[in-house]
């Protein structure tokens, strides 16, 4: 690893100017402490300040620093030995010439442990991101898939359900075709989970324009009358992971609700963090559920109920919350239901409160999705 950062580092910077640059200083101090006896030391440590300044800058190779040590020490001590051998200066002054050059070995070695260190960082990234985009890669794969047998086996239930007038030839393809449902929906969650493993890039994400599309994408599928209240504006983070969020929010509240229940999605903007929540009227989280996805994260694992499924859900939303220092709340809706609530610090760039002014949108789940939008 050393190896590898070290040869990055010797190349990323245009060191070879500023190391003939500070060759030249150097020349014209040797030559003023030939020229000013008894100020010599003047010169003598503008050449090191120069030597210490450039090469932070310049990034250059090892070889050549120390050479260029080496050098220097010889022209400069060279002068202070001569004045002091001839009663100019005191022979204590010559101690000068060892310390100051033990003291820029060390400045070396600093700074090319912090370059070898960025180096490496950068190299780590960049393996990081190679590993996402093939992950990804993986994924799309996986999900074509996993996702085409199931929605040919669908179908052809869907086909014989149609065709088939025998009750209980129907009761045994109802059967099959609820547990290929939940087999999709549990496929959704793992490939989901593949998803979000590793890092994620973060971009400006239009938080607002995200629960409308969310809820869009969920009310052709699930009868419930959907309220979006969206205020949040932008804010620097990753969409896919929201997105996955958000559905693993949305799948609980379908699971504790039925046909014409309130599903709310929220997203507001505070001072210092975001708040994205769902709320529903279903039924609710039982108080030993709320309580436990209110401890910290990894610290105690919500009981499980009948419609309780794979586990992978909220845990997994949690330690990505928590990954941004963020929190997973629970507690009872207004609408006398689940709410779950993700808060979010912002960063810097992402300011205050946003001064857009709030949109609502209404989305009522009929037979065909209907959608309609007003101003709060």
């Amino acid at each position: 690893m050393s190896a590898t950062a070290s040869t990055a580092t010797d190349g990323d910077a245009p060191w070879g100017d500023l190391f003939y640059l500070w060759l030249g200083i150097a020349a014209v101090c040797s030559a003023l402490m030939w020229i000013w006896p008894g100020d010599e030391t003047i010169p003598y440590h503008v050449a090191w300040a120069a030597f210490a300044l450039q090469y932070g800058l310049g990034n250059w190779p090892l070889r050549r620093a120390v050479t260029g040590l080496a050098l220097c020490a010889f022209a400069t001590g060279g002068v202070l030995v001569v004045r002091a051998a001839t009663g100019v200066i005191p022979w204590q002054e010559t101690a000068e010439i060892p310390l100051m050059s033990l003291l820029m070995v060390l400045m070396v070695w600093h700074v090319r442990r912090r370059q070898i260190a960025l180096a490496t960082v950068t190299l780590m990234a960049e393996r990081a991101r190679e590993e996402a985009r093939a992950r990804e890669h993986l994924t799309r794969l996986t999900s074509h898939e996993m996702r085409t047998p199931l929605t040919i086996s669908r179908g052809y239930i869907e086909l014989l359900l149609a065709r088939e007038q025998e009750p209980d030839q129907r009761r045994d393809l109802i059967v099959i075709d609820d547990e290929l449902d939940r087999l999709t929906r549990v496929t959704e969650r793992l490939l989901r989970a593949i998803r979000l493993q590793g890092g994620a890039e973060l971009a400006p994400v239009d938080l607002d324009a995200l629960l409308r599309q969310t809820v869009e994408r969920w009310a052709q599928v699930a009868h419930r009358t959907w309220v979006v209240d969206a205020r949040a504006g932008e804010y620097r983070g990753s969409a896919e992971r929201m997105r996955a969020s958000l559905d693993t929010l949305i799948e609980n509240a379908l699971r504790y609700t039925v046909d014409g229940d309130t599903v709310r999605l929220t997203a507001t903007r505070g001072a210092e963090q975001l708040e994205v929540s769902v709320a529903d009227s279903g039924s609710g989280l039982s108080d030993e559920q709320v309580e436990a996805i209110n401890q910290a994260a990894d610290e105690v694992e919500p009981p499980r109920d009948e419609l309780s499924q794979t586990g992978l859900g909220l845990g997994l939303v949690r330690g990505l919350v928590t990954a941004r220092g963020g929190r997973l709340l629970a507690g009872v809706a207004p609408e006398g239901g689940a709410l779950l609530v993700l808060q979010l610090p912002l960063a810097p760039a992402d300011g205050g409160p946003s001064p857009v002014v709030p949109t609502v949108l209404d989305v009522e789940q009929t037979s065909g999705a209907t959608l309609s939008r007003r101003s709060a």
